[in-house]
């Protein structure tokens, strides 16, 4: 499998793996969007604290999200990976993946996250448009790509790269 930070276009192949192979590639995607956002200082706790990834609920990733970051720095800080099993932990992450085991509890989920600067990632179809900030899909070409929510993304006080939003798929809310 060969990876790059852009075009953000990666495909896997279309065998009995694919599942483990398409959350390799989401791993990368996951520590890409940490370079193409900007966090303000608030989001962390203390100057010295990690850049923190977590993931809510089962645990897709096996050890890829871990080997993905594995001697990594965002923001000139250390990387680590949390796994939760509620929401209510999630308070001192930078990135938190929900996990399709966790589809039924988006509204409280949102309703906490509207509290913290957390960029908001998932898998879960019709994350965006229920309130998360960037949502995986599949192509049917096994491609994985994404959508973002801008609005929602402002409204935690991130920035997201004008080169990220030039290739995602772009999801506003109808007013």
């Amino acid at each position: 499998m060969v990876v790059s930070l852009l075009p953000f276009s990666f495909s896997y192949a279309d065998t009995p793996e694919d599942v483990i192979e398409e959350y390799q590639i989401k791993a990368v995607y996951l520590f890409n969007f940490a370079l193409f956002f900007t966090w303000q200082d608030s989001a962390f706790k203390h100057p010295r604290q990690p850049f923190r990834f977590c993931v809510l609920g089962k645990y897709p990733f096996g050890i890829d999200l871990d080997i993905v970051v594995e001697n990594e720095r965002v923001e000139g800080r250390f990387v680590t990976v949390q796994r939760l099993g509620t929401v209510y932990r999630s308070a001192r992450c930078q990135i938190l993946f929900v996990s399709q085991s966790e589809k039924y509890r988006l509204a409280t989920i949102f309703a906490y996250l509207k509290q913290h600067p957390i960029l908001s990632v998932s898998d879960i179809k019709g994350f965006v448009r229920r309130g998360g900030m960037i949502e995986f899909f599949n192509t049917p070409y096994n491609e994985v790509r994404f959508i973002i929510a801008p609005e929602t993304v402002d409204e935690a006080h991130l920035i997201a790269s004008a080169n990220l939003l030039e290739i995602a798929e772009i999801f506003y809310r109808r007013r």
